[in-house]
């Protein structure tokens, strides 16, 4: 595609383009343009370069839209957001110029400077009504270079606007609301927020990944992964499905209720903000292989068992690369010592994601084969006041190395009764708490202790039973009851609460 005639150039005053900025005559971010990457460095040395009065390169803007009812027309930036983005915060004060020394401020300049800035010229190439592929076109050849553009935000300036890119990104960027005049898959309101508070209130993101668009590239992958079925290395079938699905996206509903199902899986299992399994790696494979389960394995899956043998895989992958000798690692198998490497090192290749996905798959395996083991229904008539409960599963390692991780609700039903609050309590064992309890069973009421701390690496919230290898098994369903202003532990793998509940206060 050639031009018809070279693009001349002209000079615009910085108080033209703010005002158009301001009354939206002027749109700073269209779909095809990457998001703001320029460090504060690189923000104060531009806004210096304008104090200075040195030039810098020029911006491209081009016709968008004439509204007819209000006689105005509309312009989009083509390149230029970073520096028009800058030069606005700078004259507002706001983001990275509302407390900083680096520059003057622009409330801070004297009349005659500020009346400098607003007047400097700005060189602006004015595309006017050129067609909307050669605008792109033009985007892209302009950030041809590797620095300029990495290859999701090459494939966004020419997919952006795309069925499938658009669905991704409502996925995970909450400002992002496409209508349904632009796009044929506007995700359900309630719908995307789920999506968008779980992504982006799990601190899965960094900064950078957001400014460089790999936030969007995630939400591509998963998506990617569920339509193709399997598995593939880094980012290789994204670009196939933007192409196949830029007019239409037909499965959209699919890809949906197979998110949805992950994310509703993932966030009953209540895991910590900072979690190893929201690193990003970790995360796609509990997204990938959640959505594979169908109905009756979701319903026939023991959660709570699933979540205690999550988070003790989490406290394994601590001890393995802090491990001073062979002893360390007496408890972790060959298996999750490699998956512990995958995870790390490349985590992008097919055999790494395939190899993820068989432990994780033997995991919710267990979790199915002793789905029985938790459940615990308990009967308020039995008791002359409300009894509260929480449920531990010990795992044949936390019974081996005498502990237990204190997941959320278990957490949750100490704090509520006022009983014990992790959040208050320092790390280390010895800072732990150690309260009076009592085993019930159908025989006898026996006396314990129940102790919890916080490990000093992370502060992960842990708990134990004194004398539970002698009264538990691996994965027996382990009931704490709060009864009167006293805590009761019963196995109700072993025996029956309706039973064992008459030993109270024997």
């Amino acid at each position: 595609m050639k031009l018809k005639e070279s693009i001349p150039s002209n000079s615009i005053k910085i108080i033209e383009l703010y005002n158009k900025i301001l009354s939206e005559t002027l749109v700073i971010r269209p779909s095809f343009q990457r998001k703001l990457v320029w460090k504060k460095q690189h923000k104060y040395h531009f806004i210096e370069t304008i104090l200075m009065n040195f030039p810098f390169p020029e911006i491209y803007i081009a016709s968008s839209q004439i509204d007819i009812e209000n006689l105005t027309a509309q312009e989009i930036v083509v390149d230029g957001q970073q520096r028009l983005s800058t030069i606005m915060d700078y004259i507002r004060g706001v983001n990275d110029f509302k407390q900083q020394s680096r520059v003057t401020s622009f409330d801070k300049l004297s009349i005659e400077e500020k009346k400098d800035f607003l007047n400097y010229l700005v060189t602006v190439r004015d595309l006017k009504n050129m067609e909307y592929e050669a605008i792109k076109e033009v985007f892209e050849r302009i950030n041809s270079t590797e620095y300029c553009l990495n290859q999701v935000e090459k494939n966004n300036a020419i997919y952006g606007d795309g069925e499938f890119t658009v669905y991704c990104k409502q996925i995970i960027d909450e400002e992002y609301n496409p209508t349904d005049k632009e796009t044929e898959v506007v995700i359900n309101p309630d719908i995307k927020m789920r999506f968008n508070n779980f992504f982006c209130g799990n601190d899965i993101f960094s900064k950078n990944d957001i400014a460089r668009m790999y936030d969007l590239q995630y939400a591509m992958l998963i998506s990617a992964t569920i339509l193709e079925g399997g598995y593939f290395g880094r980012s290789s079938k994204i670009k196939d499905y933007m192409e196949q699905y830029n007019a239409t996206f037909e499965k959209v509903g699919y890809v949906t209720s197979k998110l949805l199902q992950s994310i509703n899986l993932i966030s009953s299992i209540k895991l910590e903000k900072g979690s190893y399994w929201f690193n990003q790696a970790n995360l796609f494979t509990l997204i990938i292989e959640f959505s594979k389960l169908s109905e009756e394995k979701i319903f026939n899956l023991n959660i709570r068992l699933l979540e205690a043998e999550l988070l003790e895989l989490e406290n394994k992958v601590d001890i393995y690369f802090m491990a001073d000798n062979e002893e360390d690692l007496k408890y972790i198998t060959t298996e999750e010592q490699k998956y512990f490497e995958v995870a790390r090192q490349g985590s992008h290749e097919k055999s790494a994601r395939e190899y993820r996905a068989m432990v994780l798959t033997q995991i919710i395996n267990k979790c199915l084969e002793n789905k029985n083991q938790e459940s615990v229904e308990i009967n308020p008539t039995l008791f002359d006041s409300l009894l509260d409960y929480a449920i531990l599963i010990p795992t044949e390692n936390g019974l081996n190395k005498s502990i237990m991780d204190a997941t959320f609700p278990t957490r949750d039903f100490l704090k509520t009764n006022t009983i014990h609050d992790y959040d208050i309590q320092e790390k280390g064992p010895d800072k732990k708490v150690i309260i009076r309890a009592s085993y019930l069973t159908e025989q006898k009421n026996e006396e314990t202790e129940i102790s919890m701390y916080k490990a000093n690496h992370r502060g992960d919230a842990r708990i134990w039973i004194k004398n539970l290898r002698t009264y538990a098994s691996p994965f027996d369903s382990i009931a704490l009851l709060f009864y009167k202003n006293s805590i009761y532990i019963i196995n109700t793998s072993k025996d029956k609460i309706e039973n064992a509940i008459k030993y109270i206060n024997r």
